[in-house]
């Protein structure tokens, strides 16, 4: 708790510094994600403070401007930029994080619509951010070596689930082929997961998307294997309706074998946290992959 005031009064005296006449009469830390502290202001602004210095917070203001008032779901307009430290501050997209008990609960045709929804941002992303424009805005692409590393170092011959490190084992070996494949790469989007979302529960639709400090240069495959690690079966529909707008070729193995990876890289990651919700986690979403019968 206390570390938290900490924090929240760091980052009040910060954004006071450089907007006096800002008033903050509440300020709340969310959840911090993977790279940045999330406070939200008045209930109505979301300020992003980054926990690392290679977060590029100029190359997301570049990459929402070129899709400003093109993108049919509400995306963050930039109002407040650090001046002194880095961050960016906007108002806040209505709306809430899909958790799997919301997307149980919702009906054949709201899976449909939600998967539509995701699928047309991606279709609009792509075509507004063509690779041509990769060298213009200076994108690399993601450090695929990591996930291996972790997991031979800190998963292979660690884990006491047989069966489940034979898994893990086969499709790391598939994965390790399959990244050697440098055709069908674009600029992507990089995050599309429940957590980056704002759902919208009366209408089951999405009101906005959000983050977009990961985009990079990537194999299409790269688009879906976050969903895929949260909900197969949203993410296989998400996959087929892209398809069915683009016009693209998307192997769900290939999403599946990332999936298995990266969330076994978190287990590499997490190793020495093995009661950590992170840890537990990532073992029950590697044994609910394990169990599928089929891909889409």
């Amino acid at each position: 708790m206390k570390t938290n005031e900490s924090q929240i009064n760091k980052f009040k005296k910060i954004i006071k510094q450089d907007y006096p006449d800002f008033k903050i009469e509440s300020i709340k830390l969310l959840k911090a994600g993977w790279c940045n502290f999330v406070v939200e202001i008045n209930k109505t602004y979301i300020f992003r403070f980054p926990k690392k210095d290679d977060v590029d917070l100029d190359l997301e203001a570049k990459i929402l401007k070129i899709l400003k008032g093109r993108i049919t779901l509400e995306i963050p307009v930039y109002e407040f930029f650090g001046k002194k430290s880095s961050y960016v501050g906007y108002k806040k997209i209505t709306g809430q994080p899909l958790t799997a008990t919301l997307l149980k609960s919702l009906s054949l045709k709201s899976k449909q619509l939600l998967a539509s929804d995701m699928a047309n941002f991606l279709y609009e992303f792509h075509k507004l951010l063509p690779i041509t424009k990769a060298k213009q805005l200076n994108l690399g692409s993601d450090n695929h070596k990591w996930r291996p590393e972790v997991i031979q170092k800190y998963v292979i011959g660690k884990l006491r689930n047989k069966k489940l490190l034979d898994f893990i084992e086969i499709n790391l070996d598939k994965y390790l082929e399959l990244i050697k494949d440098k055709s069908n790469l674009i600029i992507a989007y990089n995050d599309l997961h429940q957590n980056n979302i704002a759902f919208n529960k009366k209408s089951s639709r999405l009101n906005g998307i959000f983050d977009f400090g990961d985009v990079a240069v990537e194999h299409i495959s790269i688009e879906f294997y976050r969903l895929f690690s949260f909900d197969p079966e949203l993410a296989t529909n998400v996959i087929k309706q892209y398809k069915k707008i683009s016009g693209r070729k998307i192997s769900v193995e290939r999403v599946f074998v990332t999936a298995v990876v990266s969330i076994a890289a978190m287990l590499g990651v997490y190793n020495r946290q093995p009661n950590s919700k992170k840890y537990k986690d990532a073992l029950n979403d590697l044994l609910r992959l394990k169990s599928l019968k089929r891909l889409g």
